[in-house]
């Protein structure tokens, strides 16, 4: 299976249909995150709902490996218009948090999309509710809009924007 980005020992490829449950483990680890919206309890109909969301708005929806074993997952939609890209998931497992991943993937992801797509602005939300979370996109240079709106599952989310300059 083809790499889409690297950082460090960290690789990111897309999901085979047999890793699915490697997928739905990151999940499980993660529902503190998923405790914040609609569904609190990861289930293997959740990341294929995912998955096909993904498919469906032409993203790229990615494992997070390091050493063989899966600890993340992005989901990112490389070119929504001219210079613009989305990033839909970015999402680490607890036991891999506070380690500097979910930066590295980051700063990889940006300088892909810029050098593949001519990406110069990446777009994405947060969930108003995740103050974790906020921080974390702030510090890594997204502007977090000031209205919030609200999402048919019933939560409420910031769009958040990085200006990406050009190489």
């Amino acid at each position: 299976m083809n790499n889409i980005l690297s950082a460090g020992d960290l690789i990111v490829r897309p999901i085979a249909d047999n890793e699915l449950d490697s997928t739905l483990e990151v999940y499980r680890e993660s529902e503190d995150f998923l405790a914040l919206g609609p569904v609190a309890t990861a289930s293997l109909s959740m990341v294929t709902a995912d998955i096909e969301h993904s498919a469906a708005e032409s993203g790229i929806y990615c494992g997070i490996w390091r050493d063989g074993t899966q600890i993340g997952v992005l989901d990112f939609v490389p070119e929504t218009r001219a210079g613009t890209s989305v990033l839909s998931l970015l999402m680490i497992a607890r036991p891999y948090r506070d380690q500097g991943i979910g930066g590295a993937i980051l700063d990889a992801l940006v300088t892909y999309l810029s050098d593949t797509y001519g990406t110069t602005i990446l777009e994405g939300g947060v969930q108003t509710n995740n103050p974790a979370a906020i921080r974390f996109w702030q510090r890594h240079g997204f502007e977090i809009g000031s209205q919030a709106r609200d999402l048919d599952d019933g939560t409420a989310a910031y769009s958040m924007t990085r200006r990406i300059a050009s190489a």
